[in-house]
């Protein structure tokens, strides 16, 4: 299914982003003030402009806390659905710019660079931190993807610096100013709560991290490619499900994004039914959640792309990867 027409009103879908993002910086500021001296202060302004009586909130456990910096980490992983869409915007300076405020909020700035120059390059091959290994859980892929993503921002800026004689720490690096963003925002957090807005505000990265990772094992679990051939339709796992489709900004229809990297969000569509993955993406992280469940059930789906899709090179290299993973007490 193919969404090629054009909105009449593109200024308010991307109004939403940026209204997100605003958002996003309210969510985290709010969290940690429910930590901090300012807390009775804020409560007591509210009840007199609304007459609405929040006594019962007034001193906040440490477990409601934490419970609150999770479950706005889940909310505002949104963030880097919304900095994947706009750093994928790299002739409009505005997009890019909110593209990395977004990322840098949840601290994961670097996905600017490795996303769109390293993932899109390498998706389905060793080289990518970003792409699921046949076989590799959930668990362990969010903390070698995580961990390999800064690691290819870092040595893809070092190289860049390399080739006009600068130091990877020089002011050119387009890692480091980002990085100092969300020190700042941390920094901003310490004089709201002390520590505790800071460890609240890394409970709330990691969490966000951690949400988008899932989406990542999904997008590509399984899929191989041979390095410098070309990226097809069938390197990606698609999905329709509406509310998915709505809240991730059509990352679902992950074929036509590889496809069209600068494509807006919304005229993003999907065309091959077989390479669908059933139910929406929540749904997929909870089955992602039991590892030997998700074997069982993506291994019908990569046995069937094996034979019609893969090329002899990519046979060989599947066919290593479950030698390798039966190998494997999983």
């Amino acid at each position: 299914m193919q969404n090629d027409e054009p909105t009449r009103f593109p200024f308010i879908l991307n109004g939403f982003m940026y209204l997100h993002i605003l958002l996003s910086f309210v969510a985290v500021a709010s969290v940690c003030v429910t930590a901090s001296d300012y807390h009775g202060l804020v409560l007591s302004k509210i009840m007199e402009l609304t007459g609405i009586s929040l006594s019962e909130l007034a001193n906040p456990s440490l477990i409601s806390s934490v419970v609150a910096a999770v479950g706005t980490g889940f909310v505002i992983s949104i963030n880097m659905v919304v900095g994947h869409e706009l750093t994928h915007r790299t002739l409009s300076k505005l997009d890019m710019f909110m593209g990395h405020v977004s990322l840098a909020i949840v601290g994961d700035s670097q996905f600017a660079i490795s996303h769109v120059h390293c993932h899109h390059k390498n998706i389905g091959t060793e080289e990518d931190a970003a792409t699921a290994r046949r076989g590799e859980n959930l668990y362990r892929f969010i903390l070698r993807s995580a961990l390999g993503q800064h690691r290819e921002a870092w040595q893809f800026e070092k190289a860049r610096l390399a080739r006009s004689s600068r130091s990877a720490f020089s002011f050119g690096n387009k890692l480091l100013p980002w990085y100092f963003v969300t020190l700042a925002i941390a920094a901003c957090t310490f004089v709201l709560a002390g520590w505790m807005g800071v460890m609240l505000y890394l409970i709330i990265m990691l969490v966000s991290k951690a949400n988008y990772e899932s989406t990542n094992y999904i997008q590509h679990y399984g899929l191989v490619r041979i390095p410098q051939t070309k990226v097809r339709p069938e390197h990606s796992w698609d999905c329709i499900a509406s509310y998915s489709s709505s809240a991730l900004l059509n990352l679902t229809r992950h074929s036509d994004h590889h496809a069209n990297p600068n494509k807006e969000y919304w005229l993003l569509g999907s065309t091959n039914e077989n390479m669908m993955i059933e139910h929406g993406y929540v749904v997929q992280m909870m089955k992602a959640l039991v590892p030997g469940y998700w074997f069982r059930m993506m291994e019908d789906k990569l046995i069937y792309w094996e034979e019609n899709y893969a090329t002899d090179a990519e046979r060989k290299v599947m066919a290593t990867q479950r030698q390798n993973w039966r190998k494997q007490d999983v």
